[in-house]
């Protein structure tokens, strides 16, 4: 807004400085003398601030130059003063100004009205370029974070799709009827992921039919669909979360654990919202860490804490640990 009606603040800035000082000056000169006067006078000190305005500040003061800038602000000071004197001096005052034309006094006002000019349209100056910054500073930030979170996202999206794609190979090659709307979820979770999950928050509703559709395509070897329990607690109807934001923890369940690989394997989540909270927990069963192929854990879970550090800064509670070979997840956000 200051850079569109700049002319019209710049217009507002002399009229009011010119209404002012011929007001000042009307008790001395009468007020059409005192209005000529300081016309004359604003036509010195024009050029003089937009002089130091757009070369002196940028080209001195910014760049750290401050002996080279008040030398030449000095300079321009001396050379101005004698002319704005002899303006003075060409106007008629009453007995009721208390100054001597071209005395010390009369040249110490108006070098201190140069500097006070010089001071205050300067520190204007010093303002805008300072809260010019400040937008530059957020539209960088806000960008940054943009493109961090779409490249975490990006991350996390591709982890199930390769093992989704070859069970349902398998399900076309052996029953082309049981594939059909396994593939009609997949074609669900993919609009969800490009398109819907764009916004800054989704309805809770939808990540929760996302993640109901991820769990169903997991299991579609699965015959003992006990091993996979998710459960939901409260009414999600009025919750906004941000998206993709519970799908690395189950991701990172089929990956490193073994909840689909053993007898024994389980997988068992909860969403649970309460007042103003949400809280999310999942536990899933690994093997002994003598058989583990891997790690427990992954980019999934990496890509999860820097989204809510960017997302909900101190406003979550994530713990991560392993016990008795089963691997846990309480997350706790504050959701208001």
């Amino acid at each position: 807004m200051l850079k569109k009606y700049q002319i019209v603040w710049h217009s507002l800035f002399w009229v009011l400085f010119l209404a002012l000082m011929t007001l000042i000056f009307a008790r001395f000169l009468g007020f059409e003398q005192a209005l000529l006067r300081n016309l004359a006078n604003c036509l010195v000190l024009m050029p003089l601030v937009y002089f130091n305005l757009y070369f002196l500040v940028d080209t001195f003061l910014f760049k750290e130059k401050y002996f080279q800038y008040a030398g030449i602000v000095i300079l321009l000071i001396a050379i101005t003063s004698p002319l704005r004197a002899y303006i003075d001096n060409t106007f008629r005052f009453n007995n009721n100004n208390p100054l001597v034309m071209y005395s010390p006094a009369h040249y110490g006002t108006i070098v201190l009205s140069s500097v006070i000019m010089l001071g205050v349209t300067t520190t204007l100056k010093l303002l805008e370029e300072w809260y010019e910054k400040k937008e530059v500073a957020a539209t960088l930030t806000s960008l940054k974070l943009e493109a961090e979170l779409r490249f975490l996202k990006a991350q996390v999206n591709p982890h199930f799709l390769f093992n989704v794609l070859n069970n349902i190979y398998t399900l076309t090659y052996l029953e082309g009827k049981v594939a059909a709307p396994q593939i009609l979820k997949l074609s669900g979770l993919m609009r969800y992921m490009l398109y819907e999950s764009n916004e800054a928050l989704v309805p809770l509703a939808k990540e929760l039919e996302y993640i109901n559709n991820y769990l169903d395509l997991q299991q579609l070897k699965n015959e003992n669909k006990n091993k996979v329990q998710f459960k939901l607690i409260g009414d999600p109807a009025a919750i906004k979360i941000a998206p993709l934001l519970f799908i690395p923890f189950f991701e990172n369940a089929f990956k490193h654990g073994d909840v689909l690989n053993t007898t024994d394997g389980f997988l068992r989540a909860e969403i649970n919202i309460s007042q103003n909270y949400l809280k999310f927990n999942i536990e899933n069963s690994i093997a002994p860490p003598e058989s583990r192929k891997d790690k427990t854990g992954g980019i999934g879970l990496e890509n999860v804490k820097k989204r809510l550090d960017l997302l909900y800064p101190e406003k979550f509670v994530l713990d991560i640990f392993t016990r008795d070979n089963v691997f846990f997840v309480h997350l706790t956000i504050d959701l208001f």
